[in-house]
């Protein structure tokens, strides 16, 4: 009895040992089980403070903030790049949003400023080295178009608020001469990349130099569970967020509109799996996966601390379909 489970004991043991060279292979038929990569160890969360919803409302100063959500293109995905609850067989088209948001003192802003005008200037539609290229655009749905569309020209935008530097977000940086456009001094200056878009162009080339404003987050308060952010216009309605992880110096925007806050993730999170399943993306697709579940955390933090809380990751509408709010409109 002992010799043969000696023997099974042995088998068992080879039987693992070339399961795991066949896995270094990638010859492991599908459906076989494979080895989970380890879960990211978090720093000691932000607890936000009892009374952090109702500062939100006793800090806002200025009523009638709107959040418009443009539609600007889709890319193309693996499910599990952004998710590891979706199927590697899943081919998904992510859509590319950008933000406009309308404050009654400070004319539009937007978060994001979409895709390049026409896709040339980074390789035509396959931007080598963009984790979600190749891109696609429907005929008038560029940025400017819609804004066009929505009564704003290019001049009456005054702040360019850019969650990072990636063709996704500053395409169209330039196209506002008299805005500001801000960015964190962390993903102007860092050289730190997501490792699918190691080989990248140069984006700063996009961004208008003379007219550009670094955020640096260092030494900046908190803001409920996050551990720093700048209230932009100083009155409480637009909060930059510092949510490093998913980009290098990636950017949030906390929008505190009259029916209640909107978090704008940035590419702090992807889909709705990453902020409320804790479903991690592929380590590829962040530069920083311990401090991308972090964040995503914060943000349930900041949900159950703000029930009204709408957040909406950078390339999922679901949640607004969910929980509509008549002050942040899903653009058609």
């Amino acid at each position: 009895m002992r010799a043969a489970a000696a023997l099974g004991a042995a088998l068992a043991a080879l039987t693992l040992a070339g399961c795991a060279q066949l896995t270094e292979l990638g010859l492991v038929p599908p459906g076989a089980p494979g080895q989970s990569a380890p879960r990211p160890v978090l720093r000691p969360q932000r607890d936000p403070s009892p009374v952090f919803g109702a500062r939100l409302i006793a800090d806002r100063r200025v009523d009638g903030v709107q959040v418009d959500v443009l539609v600007v293109g889709h890319g193309r995905v693996r499910g599990n790049m952004l998710s590891e609850l979706k199927s590697p067989e899943a081919r998904l088209k992510p859509p590319i949003l950008a933000f406009l948001i309308r404050h009654p003192r400070q004319g539009p802003v937007l978060f994001g400023a979409g895709l390049p005008e026409d896709l040339g200037g980074l390789g035509a539609k396959r931007v080598r080295g963009a984790a979600l290229s190749p891109f696609t655009r429907s005929k008038g749905r560029d940025l400017v178009s819609q804004l066009l569309r929505l009564g704003v020209q290019p001049g009456d935008v005054k702040t360019v608020v850019l969650p990072a530097l990636a063709p996704e977000w500053v395409g169209r940086a330039g196209s506002f001469p008299n805005a500001t456009v801000v960015i964190s001094s962390e993903a102007w200056y860092s050289g730190r990349k997501r490792p699918l878009e190691a080989g990248i162009p140069d984006l700063h080339a996009f961004v208008p130099e003379e007219r550009l404003k670094l955020i640096d987050f260092s030494g900046t308060p908190h803001y409920g569970p996050f551990a720093h952010a700048v209230d932009l216009f100083k009155d409480g309605t637009v909060i930059l967020v510092d949510l490093d992880g998913g980009a290098a110096g990636g950017i949030g925007m906390w929008v505190n509109t009259d029916s209640g806050p909107v978090l704008l993730t940035g590419p702090a999170a992807f889909v709705y799996d990453n902020v409320y399943d804790d479903a991690l993306p592929d380590r590829r697709f962040v530069v920083d996966v311990s401090s991308f579940a972090w964040n995503a955390r914060a943000m349930r933090l900041a949900a159950q601390a703000v029930p009204r809380l709408v957040i909406v990751p950078a390339h999922d509408l679901s949640t607004l379909k969910i929980a509509p709010r008549p002050d942040v409109i899903l653009e058609p």
